[in-house]
């Protein structure tokens, strides 16, 4: 079967193998501990879980298109108009749309700091599109770089805030520059999938004016702090018309019933969000302590994962955790070969990762 060169160049992505996969195939008996994917430790929202309990026998019915009930509730919530929003099957489908709708020409160029998230270089590679990829600085978005690397035909800026995997952010003045450095008809992007938990940072800056800038959408995520990742549902805010041209390209139905309603009863959840983000600060807190502990150098995050240094090969660390049934993630893949990236877990999950990094370790 004949396919377009750039398509030969991309590498289906490879999902991890179920845990009870992993238990038969290692040969383990007690639990595995999943820190490797950014998802909240507690779960969803009990509200959340007997919503999707509540819609089960309303699955033969397509969804609401327009996701009205949703949009109207998190519109309040964030007290934007329903025009300044648009749903999508994750923050993935909406970066999809942003390409198919506004980078159109094959001169277009699009801008990202690297390592970031992936999704960014993946679908530009699948829409064949000029990718200019400029290296993160100290672990986080260089600026400066990315204001000398516009040209006439920069279409997309994006910027990932807090950055996965190094969870830096970037401050609001250096997000603004960037804005006023690009004309009017260059889309920024700025992805802030780590919300709930970056807001929880004294430093991090509230950044959801800026989408009336005219050419900003804030790309946010029901996945992390909602733990909703396996219903798939993101969202973005954004200029009327930059909304309205987005719906052009969107699919119908394209958030299913499922996941709408259990995001509408989410939102109702202030207490779980609370006691999410008070688990990630009391955890990182841990991890660091105990990081120090082990004179392991690590990165500040405004996240629910840090990325560390264990000073010794990423991938033989990562393999030896895992049959021990730690799942993290190693970053050699992003250039960082002596780095894992971890997800805060529970108290419990934080401290058996610990208990066997320190036994890999030999400390």
């Amino acid at each position: 079967m004949k396919v377009a060169e750039y398509i030969e160049k991309l590498k289906p992505y490879e999902g991890g193998k179920p845990i009870e996969e992993l238990k038969r195939e290692l040969g383990i008996e007690g639990e595995i501990i999943k820190l490797a994917s950014n998802e909240n430790p507690l779960g969803p929202s009990k509200k959340a879980i007997e919503a999707i309990k509540n819609v089960a026998d309303k699955v033969n019915f397509y969804p609401d298109g327009d996701a009205y009930y949703l949009k109207d509730k998190l519109a309040k919530k964030l007290g934007v108009s329903r025009d300044n929003l648009i749903f999508g099957n994750g923050s993935d489908e909406l970066i999809e749309l942003i390409y198919r709708t506004f980078a159109t020409d094959p001169k277009d160029e699009i801008i990202y700091c690297y390592p970031t998230f992936i999704e960014y270089k993946i679908i530009g590679m699948a829409f064949n599109k000029k990718l200019i990829e400029l290296p993160l600085k100290d672990f986080a978005y260089d600026i400066d770089a990315i204001i000398d690397a516009t040209s006439p035909n920069t279409r997309i800026v994006f910027l990932n805030t807090p950055n996965n995997p190094t969870g830096t952010a970037i401050k609001r003045e250096d997000i603004e520059r960037v804005i006023e450095s690009v004309s009017d008809d260059v889309l920024v992007v700025i992805d802030e999938a780590y919300y709930e938990y970056a807001k929880a940072e004294d430093d991090y800056d509230e950044l959801l004016d800026l989408y009336k800038k005219g050419n900003v959408i804030i790309l946010r995520t029901f996945s992390k702090a909602y733990g909703l990742a396996g219903l798939r549902i993101g969202y973005g805010i954004a200029s009327e018309e930059i909304v309205n041209y987005l719906n052009r390209t969107r699919p119908p139905f394209n958030v299913n019933i499922v996941a709408q309603y259990a995001a509408i009863a989410a939102l109702d959840d202030d207490e779980h969000i609370e006691n999410s983000i008070k688990n990630n600060q009391k955890g990182k807190e841990y991890l660091y302590s105990e990081f120090d502990k082990l004179g392991l150098k690590y990165v500040k995050t405004y996240a629910n994962f840090i990325l560390f240094d264990v000073g010794d090969d990423a991938d033989k660390i990562y393999n030896e955790l895992l049959k021990k049934g730690v799942i993290v993630r190693s970053m050699s893949g992003y250039g960082y070969k002596t780095f894992l990236r971890v997800t805060i877990g529970t108290p419990h999950e934080n401290e058996i990762f610990i208990t066997r990094l320190k036994e890999i370790l030999n400390v």
